[in-house]
């Protein structure tokens, strides 16, 4: 029918009706079946409060991944759309969403299988919220890692500044100081040899050289010679003693002789001399004062202070690398290179029978020297940092654990010898991208002196981030100066003023009474509390308060005159004008 109308005009001409060929029924035949049979969920719907997602990143964490089920439930809020008692989608809000998606993504178009096998096992897991609370994760743990580097940075700067500003407090109160020792290679050219550089090897290179059996090859060496010393000084002494005697013979033979004599001269009747009694000595008569007396004595020979320090005796380690034992064995070599000297020094005394060869001193353990090196006290200032910062940090090498690592110094104008170099401390990077892959090491007082490992973290993190660094220079613990002054300084190196008393004022001790008050007694800063100052200062006042009180009173008692206007009223001179 709809050919036949079109071939009439060739489809030039306008028709008011139009036929249309019919294969399928109409949908307008399906409303007269509403109200027989209506449109089932195929899938039970539950509330939106009881369908809630837990968060599955524990169980991602634990196994790998997220474990997957098919959805056999569908939410009323956000699930597969409701429909008609036809069968068709409502058009409600959710069938028009605002965010531009792609239909296939809203859950709203899914058909059962659809929402079994993808759509509702992603709402169950919630990869959305996964992803948004990771970011978040993210976000907070890199936040936390620039706090920490910050903190760390800021207290190890302030940790080397207050430890810098004690150490020009000392050297400018110290008679002395130990210098940077320097190799004996640079004083002179003579000891440019093998023997004359030990000083300057590390440890594993000292180990190579002097093993158990060249030191004691050497003390036996060092025993000998002072067998020999010892030998040579005794017979001194005999031959001292022999020649006291021999002066004691001739002396006693002439007083014979000039006993005879006068026995002779009283037989001839002629006078006799007299004489001292026999074991006196003659003194001539002089009137030289007490001192001169003194410098016209012989000299005494000097006593054998320390037998090493003789020229048989150089090129010994003992005598001349006491330094190089110091550094072969930390904290005990030095030891033994000096008491194994004093008793070699004292077995070459003169006297017979000879004394016992020097023995072996007995060497401190590393355990005891780190023991002795930990009781040791330790002068430092406080920083002015916060609570909140100090309880943020990634590790602080500050004074309390460079002086774990410190060597002690055991000569007052000397430096001691460098520690092993494997036993320094290393230098994290506390950047917060090295923080972030591996944040085991934020515990606040990290520290290793070994690259192959760590006391915290797994060895397959260490090759994500960089290694740390070996120091240059190492620490170094000195007695402090006996003339630091601790009370009159504020922990700033800056003196605090006193005022004392003078003789306009004898009575007025601010310095004793106030400056005590509020002042620190050792170098560190001292943090009070503002209730505590106040009152130091209300004391401080009331005591500045009743001195002056005392001082006008004495001032009363003494007939010292007040302290007046010396200009009077001013008043017309007569004949002025």
């Amino acid at each position: 029918m709809l050919k036949t109308l079109m071939e009439q005009d060739d489809g030039g001409r306008g028709m008011d009706h139009v036929g249309l060929e019919c294969g399928v029924a109409s949908p307008a035949h399906a409303v007269s079946t509403l109200g027989s049979a209506s449109f089932r969920e195929p899938l039970p719907r539950n509330a939106a409060e009881t369908h809630l997602s837990t968060d599955k990143r524990l169980d991602r964490k634990r196994r790998g991944l997220v474990p997957w089920s098919p959805e056999p439930q569908v939410p009323d809020v956000g699930g597969v759309g409701w429909r008609t008692k036809a069968g068709h989608l409502i058009k409600n809000q959710s069938f028009y969403p605002q965010v531009t998606t792609n239909l296939w993504d809203n859950p709203t178009f899914a058909g059962v299988n659809s929402w079994k096998e993808f759509h509702g096992p992603r709402k169950r897991a919630d990869a959305d919220m996964m992803e948004q609370l990771d970011r978040f994760d993210a976000q907070r743990a890199e936040l936390e890692a620039q706090r920490t580097f910050v903190n760390t940075t800021r207290v190890e700067t302030l940790d080397r500044f207050y430890n810098r500003k004690l150490n020009r407090v000392q050297l400018s109160t110290s008679p002395s100081w130990a210098p940077h020792r320097k190799s004996k290679r640079e004083v002179h050219s003579s000891y440019e040899t093998f023997d004359g550089c030990m000083d300057e090897k590390p440890q594993k290179e000292l180990r190579k050289v002097f093993t158990e059996k060249v030191l004691a090859g050497d003390r036996e060496a060092i025993r000998q010679i002072a067998k020999r010393v010892q030998n040579e000084e005794t017979w001194k002494e005999v031959f001292k003693r022999m020649e006291q005697e021999r002066q004691a013979d001739l002396r006693a033979d002439l007083q014979h002789r000039q006993a005879h004599v006068d026995r002779l001269m009283a037989l001839s009747g002629q006078p006799v001399k007299q004489h001292l009694p026999p074991g006196q000595q003659h003194r001539s008569v002089a009137n030289a004062s007490a001192r001169t007396e003194e410098i016209a004595q012989h000299k005494k020979p000097p006593a054998i202070t320390d037998l090493c320090a003789h020229s048989d005796f150089r090129g010994l380690l003992h005598a001349d690398s006491g330094h190089a034992l110091e550094a072969l064995f930390p904290g005990a070599g030095h030891q033994l290179s000096t008491e194994f000297r004093a008793r070699a020094t004292e077995s070459a005394q003169a006297g017979w029978p000879p004394p016992k060869p020097a023995e072996t001193p007995r060497m401190a353990t590393s355990a005891e020297a780190r023991a002795a090196r930990q009781s040791a006290s330790l002068s430092k200032l406080s920083i002015p940092s916060s609570v909140p910062r100090m309880e943020r940090l990634g590790a602080r090498t500050g004074d309390e654990l460079q002086k774990q690592h410190a060597q002690p110094q055991f000569l007052p104008t000397a430096a001691p010898p460098p520690p092993d170099q494997s036993a320094t401390l290393l230098h994290e990077d506390w950047s917060a991208t090295t923080t972030m892959q591996d944040c085991a090491r934020v515990t606040g007082s990290f520290s290793r002196t070994s690259h192959l490992g760590s006391p915290v973290s797994q060895s397959s993190k260490l090759e994500m981030i960089p290694p740390p660094r070996r120091s240059y220079v190492y620490p170094m613990m000195a007695p402090t100066s006996p003339h630091t002054a601790p009370q009159a300084s504020n922990g700033l190196g800056s003196t605090a003023t006193l005022l004392l008393g003078s003789h306009s004022a004898p009575s007025l001790g601010l310095g004793r009474s106030a400056g005590r008050s509020c002042t620190n007694v050792s170098l560190g800063r001292a943090r009070r509390s503002s209730a505590a100052c106040g009152e130091a200062s209300a004391a401080a006042a009331a005591s500045v308060c009743r001195e002056l009180d005392e001082f006008e009173l004495h001032a009363e008692s003494a007939a010292v005159p007040r302290i007046s206007n010396f200009f009077g009223t001013p008043r017309p001179r007569a004949g002025a004008s």
